[in-house]
């Protein structure tokens, strides 16, 4: 699915022409008190006929040359280009296409971005100014140890060294991955969650920081809703054509992923089995987007004790002991059904299951940062599939991208 988004400039450009050429869009009659009415002349049609003037004035007033004048060429000025006009089209059929309809025509969709506007023109610059701060931070070898120059170098060095990534393949994951195969009960379970999440990793629930809804001055504990590998819950319930597609699409996704981390083919797509199972179950329970927007509805503070009661099969001291929280005395509960539904899912669901899931989230969220082979299955699913990308990034885009979101304050 290819998607244009073009708001921003159309809006900036229709407040512009409405200052631009005012007289255009005006349908009221002429100075003095005469009518603009013919005798004779219903006054519906004649209204209808005053605002096609009007629509031809407006797009021959913004077909005019702004770049000449009668005493030669005009001074170049900086402000809105004319050219992201489309002429062809009158404003009061499609005053989108009229005031963008220019700019998209000579800004084709690039083959590696899903959508494309000048909020992304902006962001492509700066990546590029930022790469090459990046590539000198890499080649400097004098760089104080521990200083943020260093650290941004080596950063995207590491980023960018192919040969090595390949030949460490999933060694990095193996420490975690043991810890996975090595729950043997609820508590273990809930500690690797607690380990993941502090890697990064979607596993489960969200926790983190936020402002009190209810209060500007302080910054509260918050969990949320999470722990799955698709968009929104609506793509594992909608019932139509397409979203059953996206979910097969899914399945046969994270089936590969498993065969690349070494299961047999049956193995692999039994796992996948699994991890659709365990996400539809927490799916269900989320809040539909539509209700997110709702802050009441995602706004429960809980004391501590409060909360190991609304969730008895989940120990929350020992989960902030684990994920290395501050001492809290109370959190903020986003969405009630969902971890009522999480906390029942903790019984429920047998510990092979949830080893199965914790695999899966583990390398689906390291996966742009694996070799080649992990990448190019990930991009297929989520950059193909789900958006529409027909190419992946150039490597050195996608590095200056992880190294801004992962050090952004040190890069600057």
């Amino acid at each position: 699915m290819m998607i244009r988004l073009n708001c921003r400039l159309s809006l900036t450009v229709c407040s512009a022409l409405i200052l631009l050429f005012p007289a255009a869009l005006s349908s009221q009659p002429p100075a003095g008190g005469g009518s603009s009415i013919a005798k004779g002349t219903a006054p519906g049609s004649a209204t209808r006929a005053s605002a096609a003037r009007g629509c031809a004035d407006f797009a021959a007033e913004a077909g005019g040359d702004a770049g000449t004048s009668a005493e030669g060429p005009a001074k170049q000025v900086n402000g809105f280009n004319l050219a992201n006009l489309d002429r062809s089209v009158s404003p009061c059929d499609d005053f989108y296409e009229f005031s963008g309809g220019g700019w998209m025509k000579s800004h084709p969709i690039p083959g590696d971005h899903p959508s494309f506007g000048t909020f992304n023109e902006l962001r492509d610059h700066n990546q590029d100014v930022l790469r090459q701060i990046l590539e000198d931070a890499a080649k400097d070898k004098s760089a104080a140890p521990g200083s943020n120059w260093q650290k941004i170098g080596d950063f995207y060095a590491s980023c960018m060294d192919e040969s090595g990534i390949e030949s460490a393949g999933l060694k990095p994951l193996d420490p975690e991955f043991q810890r996975i195969s090595d729950i043997k009960d609820t508590a273990g379970l809930q500690a690797e969650v607690a380990a993941l999440q502090r890697e990064g990793v979607d596993a489960v629930f969200g926790f983190g920081s936020e402002q009190d809804l209810k209060n500007s001055n302080i910054v509260i504990a918050g969990v949320g809703q999470g722990g799955l590998g698709l968009p929104d819950r609506a793509y594992y319930l909608d019932d139509d054509d397409r979203s059953k597609q996206l979910r097969a699409a899914y399945v046969d996704h994270v089936t590969k992923m498993f065969a690349l981390m070494g299961d047999d083919p049956a193995t692999a797509a039994a796992h996948a089995k699994v991890v659709l199972d365990v996400e539809t179950q927490l799916a269900k329970a989320s809040t539909k987007r539509e209700d997110l927007r709702d802050p009441e509805k995602n706004y429960h503070p809980m004391a501590l004790k409060d909360l190991d009661d609304f969730t008895p099969n989940f120990s929350w001291d020992r989960y902030f002991r684990e994920i290395g929280a501050p001492s809290l005395t109370s959190a903020d509960v986003g969405q009630l059904d969902f971890f009522k539904e999480m906390n029942a899912a903790m019984a429920s669901v047998p510990l092979s299951d949830w080893k199965i899931y914790l695999r899966w989230h583990l390398v689906h969220a390291a996966a742009r940062a694996l070799p080649e082979k992990f990448v190019e299955e990930n991009f297929n699913f989520y950059g193909k599939t789900l958006t529409g990308t027909k190419e992946i990034l150039p490597r050195w885009r996608r590095c200056v991208q992880s190294t801004d979101s992962e050090l952004g304050e040190a890069l600057g």
